[in-house]
């Protein structure tokens, strides 16, 4: 964990085109003052140190000019760190030069704080409801050139977090999947069926609501691609999450949220209803039979 709080204060630093001396000056003029100097402020960018204090963390966010959705991440990361009922999961340091590019195990110590989470996936299945085999199939054709080795990682961390995510803080979690997407991204019939029987079988909890996107439905705003907004406790706080290629960004802002909120109700209300869903899903399995 300490090892990707320090890659992002390195990213910080860089965007406001610092020294690792100069951020140190920083610090020494910042009220209250803290004494670093370039190598201990190497040392943290390389995740070296045995603990970052979250005063000396929001004193370095400050003088970095961090946005607040930044903020929200470090402090996260590093309360997942330091609390002693919840240490940060050796599959996440086993894997770290895995998730560290994507910023993934930022979204991952969010995620188990998280009330609610709205998932719209145009193309697939959202990790929380994939089975084993879909998992590897889609990240395998997703993240190309990736060794075996490194698949598996990937795949038994999306099973680890659906185990922590069942016996975590979320409440409400809503699915939003596209016809097309589901029917023609995954060409392997038995791992399409088998991921078909447990998007049935997920539909019935009560935790969980999923709709999926007739492919009659014309131009919307989910063209842009997939998100997730997530919400908590706090009043009036919610994350959007996007990922692209080689990373992925968080932000808090109204002027985000507000927007993916609205999209995802949008796209809510022209989706097939939840009975209709899990006929659609039945149907689909027939036809696979």
């Amino acid at each position: 964990m300490l090892r990707e709080v320090g890659e992002l204060f390195r990213q910080l630093r860089e965007r406001r085109d610092l020294t690792q001396g100069e951020v140190a000056e920083l610090l020494a003029r910042h009220d209250p003052p803290f004494s670093l100097d370039s190598s201990a402020v190497s040392r943290l960018e390389r995740g070296r140190r045995k603990r970052v204090a979250p005063e000396l963390a929001a004193a370095l966010l400050n003088c970095l000019d961090a946005e607040s959705a930044e903020r929200r991440e470090v402090m996260a990361l590093l309360q997942a760190e330091t609390t002693p009922n919840s240490p940060r999961p050796a599959l996440w340091r086993r894997n770290a030069d895995l998730l560290g590019p994507m910023r993934f195990e930022g979204f991952l110590a969010l995620e188990l704080r998280a009330r609610g989470e709205d998932n719209y996936e145009p193309k697939v299945v959202p990790g929380i409801l994939q089975t084993r085999p879909y998992a590897e199939y889609v990240i395998t054709k997703m993240r190309d050139g990736l060794r075996p080795a490194d698949v598996k990682g990937l795949v038994d961390i999306r099973m680890d977090r659906q185990s922590r995510i069942a016996d975590g803080a979320l409440r409400e979690f809503r699915a939003l999947l596209d016809e097309e997407g589901l029917r023609k991204t995954v060409k392997d019939e038995e791992i399409l069926k088998g991921q078909l029987e447990r998007l049935l079988v997920e539909s019935e909890k009560p935790r969980n609501s999923i709709r999926v996107l007739p492919e009659s439905v014309d131009c919307h705003p989910g063209t842009s691609g997939a998100f997730v907004v997530m919400h908590f406790p706090e009043p009036a706080r919610s994350v959007v999450w996007l990922e692209n290629m080689v990373s992925s960004g968080y932000f808090d802002e109204e002027l985000y949220t507000d927007a993916y909120t609205q999209a995802f109700n949008s796209l809510w209300e022209r989706a097939l209803d939840p009975d209709d869903t899990r006929g659609l899903f039945k149907k689909m399995i027939k036809e696979l039979q």
